[in-house]
C-alpha cells in the first residue's frame, strides 16, 4: 500500500489524470485502486465517495492555479508573456499528452455529475475566466493585444476556443491544437 503522506496526494493525481482522460464518469475507484495495487476500500479511506475525490481535485486544481497567478513569475510579467504562460499550460500538460482541460472535461458531463463537484467547476471557470479578462484588458491598455468587444468575452471565447482545441486535438493530433494557439496568438497580438 502507498505510505499514508503521499497516498492522499497519489490518489488526487491519478484521479486528475483520469479525469482528464475519461470524464468522471468515465473511471471508478477499481481503476485507482488497481493503479496503486489496493483495495478500493483504501481509496474510500481517504474520499468516502466519488463525488467528494472530484471535489478535492477540483480545490487542489484551484488552489494551484492562485499559487501560479501569484507567484512572483507570473504576476510580474508583461500581458504577452502571462497570456503565452497560459497557453503552454494546455499545451504542454494536456494537448501534446492526449489529455482535455479539466474544467472543459467536467463541463462535458456537466448534467450528470454532482452539485457539489458542479460548483467546484463553476467556480474554477469563473476563476480562470476572471484572471484571462484582466490579463486580456491589461494587454489592450498596454497596446500589445488588439481585439474588439469586452474583455469579459474575448476572455471567454479563448478559453472555449482552447477546450475545443484540445478535443480536436484527440481526433487529429496536437498539430492542429498548436495551430489554434498561433491563429490565437495572431488575432490578439498588434
Amino acid at each position: 500500500m502507498v505510505r499514508i503522506e503521499n497516498s492522499k496526494r497519489t490518489i488526487l493525481n491519478l484521479a486528475e489524470a483520469l479525469l482528464q482522460d475519461k470524464g468522471f464518469n468515465g473511471f471508478s475507484y477499481a481503476n485507482i485502486a488497481s493503479e496503486l495495487g489496493v483495495k478500493n476500500a483504501a481509496i474510500h479511506y481517504h474520499y468516502p465517495s466519488k463525488e467528494d475525490l472530484g471535489i478535492a481535485v477540483m480545490q487542489r486544481y484551484r488552489e494551484r492555479f492562485k499559487l501560479w497567478i501569484n507567484n512572483a513569475r507570473v504576476k510580474d510579467l508583461t500581458p504577452e508573456a502571462k497570456l503565452d504562460w497560459f497557453l503552454n499550460i494546455y499545451t504542454s500538460m494536456r494537448a501534446d499528452q492526449g489529455k482535455i482541460c479539466l474544467v472543459g472535461s467536467m463541463e462535458a458531463e456537466f448534467n450528470s455529475i454532482p452539485e457539489g463537484l458542479q460548483n467546484e467547476v463553476q467556480n474554477l471557470h469563473k476563476e480562470l475566466l476572471v484572471w484571462l479578462q484582466i490579463t486580456l484588458a491589461d494587454g489592450r491598455e498596454a497596446r500589445v493585444f488588439v481585439f474588439k468587444g469586452e474583455p469579459a468575452d474575448k476572455a471567454a471565447l479563448l478559453l472555449s476556443t482552447l477546450q475545443g482545441a484540445l478535443q480536436m486535438a484527440r481526433a487529429l493530433g496536437p498539430r492542429k491544437f498548436h495551430a489554434v494557439i498561433e491563429q490565437i496568438k495572431l488575432d490578439l497580438l498588434k
